[in-house]
């Protein structure tokens, strides 16, 4: 069963989290271990990573990433592109399992600027 699923964020909190993302990964950190070894509930990277949450990464968790990751500066952990657009809305495709209770996969489909107009609807 597959569903698709929109949502609002900024371009820049959105590339961010898919580059934690990818950090996360080739430091060979699960959500749950990166959540524990930045002294978060274990949950914590898993609901930042999810397309369905609002949670965010503030000032104080980029520190811990920073550290946690072996970064000596703030720089390192901000080495991707500069965001083309203040404001976005992302479509995503949601695969489900047999039952229909649990995402095996989901896959982003599109991402448009959001105008002034836009961003109020």
């Amino acid at each position: 069963m597959k569903k698709i699923f929109e949502f609002k964020t900024t371009h820049f909190d959105f590339m961010f989290i898919e580059h934690i993302s990818r950090l996360r990964k080739a430091h060979g950190f699960t959500k749950d271990g990166l959540s524990l070894a930045m002294g978060l509930p274990k949950s914590f990277v898993s609901n930042v990573e999810s397309y369905t949450q609002k949670h965010k990464y503030s000032t104080r968790h980029i520190a811990l990433l920073a550290k946690v990751m072996g970064y000596n500066t703030l720089a390192e952990i901000f080495n991707f592109p500069t965001p083309v657009y203040d404001r976005i809305k992302v479509t995503v495709e949601f695969t489900y399992n047999k039952t229909g209770k649990k995402v095996i996969m989901s896959k982003v489909l599109n991402i448009e600027e959001l105008t002034t107009d836009e961003d109020e609807k």
